[in-house]
């Protein structure tokens, strides 16, 4: 079985970001290093934003993505694998907030608007408080990437951003964000993220093969080891 699988990553510790010597490491890098290894395939890195890459998923452009929210709309053009781990996603600002969000609500109290990646899903609560404000591009500020959404914390455009848990912990125990940021105790969405592969590009063969190899490492506990090294 032919298997040369092409994956998106973002430059963006703690799942995915380049060395000094411009190699891949990060939380996602080595469980997809584990996985396709394990299913006997090959692959390649790429970075691309988020919401270019779930189309270029879809047009089989792209084979894999990685920390994927399952949505019908999503199911529709890609194969589920996992789950891959439980994300949570919280609000980051910068220290001694003029409010500190314990709800989505007090999102209405803020004076700048929040940063959200372009193409993310939040969860339904938060599909469901968005959909509900009549100006949602005022409290919410659609970005391209990671990058963005720190550059425009730190010149004072936005309050602040939306963030996996893991990402901004592992950021400040290794001094990656900048310095003196708070994290708001309301959880914005607490849901399992998954392996999504083409279903313009994988074949059903390549997909069995892939399915046993998660199996495998799933029931070794390799994803949880390097979940849990990744968190030193």
């Amino acid at each position: 079985m032919s298997c040369e699988l092409v994956v998106r990553v973002e430059d963006y510790a703690a799942q995915s970001y380049r060395d000094e010597n411009m190699q891949w490491q990060g939380i996602d890098i080595e469980i997809t290093k584990a996985l396709l290894n394990q299913a006997g395939c090959t692959y390649r890195f790429i970075p691309v934003p988020w919401g270019r890459a779930l189309k270029m998923l879809e047009m089989g452009k792209l084979d894999v993505m990685l920390s994927v929210s399952k949505t019908e709309k999503r199911t529709q053009f890609a194969h589920f694998i996992g789950p891959q781990r439980i994300e949570k996603i919280r609000i980051v600002s910068k220290a001694n907030p003029s409010i500190i969000l314990t709800s989505l609500s007090d999102v209405l109290n803020i004076s700048l608007p929040l940063g959200i990646q372009e193409g993310a899903y939040y969860g339904e609560s938060f599909t469901r408080f968005t959909q509900s404000l009549s100006t949602p591009d005022k409290y919410f500020f659609k970005v391209p990437n990671n990058d963005t959404k720190l550059s425009l914390l730190t010149k004072g455009r936005i309050f602040g951003f939306l963030e996996e848990q893991l990402n901004i912990e592992y950021e400040i125990r290794h001094q990656l964000t900048p310095k003196d940021v708070f994290i708001h105790p309301v959880i914005v969405n607490q849901a399992p993220v998954y392996f999504a592969f083409s279903k313009a590009s994988i074949s059903k063969e390549q997909l069995n093969s892939i399915e046993r190899a998660f199996n495998h490492l799933t029931f070794l506990g390799v994803f949880e080891q390097i979940l849990l090294t990744s968190q030193n």
